[in-house]
């Protein structure tokens, strides 16, 4: 049995296929899943170019059909609280790119969530992992 982390991306465009689909790919303790992306040519393009066994235009089904540990919501702004949010419904680990909303109330329904559910959530911010950003979470 594998232990390797079940990852899918909902969004997955430009910024998916130059930076999380190679970095998941890469990583010996994760498998890239599944990804979902509009329209039909294109995700066929990615999922040839990176040889994913799963994609679908339509995130729910995605999430229906697929299980995952955790997913990676990279689409539109606005689609990120829905998107979040239907991950989360799937019990899945969610890291949501920022914004992680486009409005206050959306981020609090997506945080409130999580919570609830006991599941991760994380908006990817490019220092989060420095030493200064620890010094100063501490």
């Amino acid at each position: 049995m594998s232990t390797r982390a079940r990852v899918g991306i909902l969004g997955a465009g430009w910024w998916a296929a130059l930076n999380h689909i190679p970095v998941i790919q890469a990583h010996p303790d994760a498998t890239l899943a599944a990804v979902g992306r509009l329209g039909e040519s294109e995700l066929q393009a990615l999922l040839t170019k990176f040889g994913i066994p799963y994609g679908s235009q339509d995130a729910a089904k995605l999430l229906a059909e697929v299980p995952l540990d955790g997913v990676i919501v990279a689409s539109p702004h606005t689609l990120h609280a829905e998107h979040a949010l239907l991950a989360l419904a799937a019990g899945c680990h969610v890291m949501v790119e920022k914004p992680a909303a486009t409005t206050a109330g959306d981020a609090h329904s997506i945080q409130s969530e999580a919570t609830r559910r006991g599941l991760g959530l994380m908006v990817p911010h490019a220092w989060n992992y420095k030493s200064y950003a620890l010094t100063a979470r501490n």
